[in-house]
């Protein structure tokens, strides 16, 4: 009799869970559909972006796309057609589903197009690397270039007469006295560094092997970034952006440096704030 009971429990759980389950299925799990046409993997130095258009706000589209590939849109009074040419700039006016709306004034046209007929992904992913990066612009110095003089005018010396010189008395020697050596300036305490300095401390630094973490060639951006008051201490810091690979593919990283009395006293993650060995 018990083993009936409990197999009859357990029947009507059974039952109860079968028809509930269209009902608690949906509640539980997140069913998407992607649109193949929204979703691509896009790839820019080195890193792997998945973009899905579907989850692009509208405030972070370009105001312009570059056509990538020959394609066509109706005139604005739809007798005919305007031919879309590789390398066509267009305003983008909206999106709609998985397309885009697009205005070429000068050809008075206007209509959709796909988007992967334009280089709408790619000025996404590098808005979002940039962002990564922390802004950093590779920077690049080079000496002014300097002017090169005007010849001077050729003149003909005039010819003058020839005198023979008088000689001169012989000076008296002078007592020789020893020069008393000056005193090596002290550095100067809490020294401000310009941009370039920054820049350049922080390269010659990642290349004398300060950080084992990266090394020069993996850098990709240069920025100084103000100064900042750590533990109390106040120092200037400069960015270097780098690349690595981390979980999610290879991402730019941002290193700061810490720099005190014109030397970089140590190389933090810019995000964590940890030390970088």
């Amino acid at each position: 009799m018990k083993y009936a009971q409990f197999a009859a429990v357990v029947f009507v759980l059974y039952f109860l869970g079968y028809l509930l389950s269209g009902t608690i299925t949906p509640a539980l799990v997140d069913v998407r559909e992607e649109n193949n046409g929204m979703v691509v993997i896009v790839k820019y130095k080195g890193a792997s972006y998945t973009i899905n258009l579907d989850e692009v706000r509208d405030n972070d589209l370009p105001e312009t796309v570059t056509i990538e590939n020959p394609t066509e849109i109706p005139t604005s009074g739809g007798e005919g057609q305007v031919r879309l040419k590789k390398g066509d700039v267009v305003t983008l006016l909206n999106r709609k589903n998985d397309s885009l709306i697009v205005e070429k004034a000068d050809s008075n046209g206007k209509g959709k197009i796909s988007p992967k007929d334009t280089d709408l992904f790619q000025q996404l992913v590098k808005k979002i690397y940039e962002r990564e990066a922390g802004d950093a612009v590779a920077t690049t110095t080079s000496p002014a270039p300097v002017p090169t003089p005007a010849p001077a005018p050729t003149t003909t010396p005039t010819p003058v007469a020839k005198i023979d010189p008088v000689p001169a008395p012989a000076p008296e020697p002078m007592p020789v006295v020893e020069p008393t050596p000056a005193p090596a300036p002290a550095p100067a305490a809490d020294a401000k560094l310009g941009d370039d300095e920054i820049i350049a401390l922080m390269k010659e630094s990642i290349a004398g092997g300060a950080v084992k973490e990266f090394t020069s060639d993996q850098v990709k951006g240069w920025k100084t970034n103000g100064e900042e008051t750590i533990d109390g201490t106040e120092y200037q810091t400069g960015l270097a952006a780098y690349e690595a690979a981390t979980i999610f593919g290879v991402r730019p990283v941002q290193a700061k440096a810490l720099i005190k009395d014109g030397k970089i006293v140590r190389w933090v993650y810019a995000k964590s704030g940890m030390e970088i060995q």
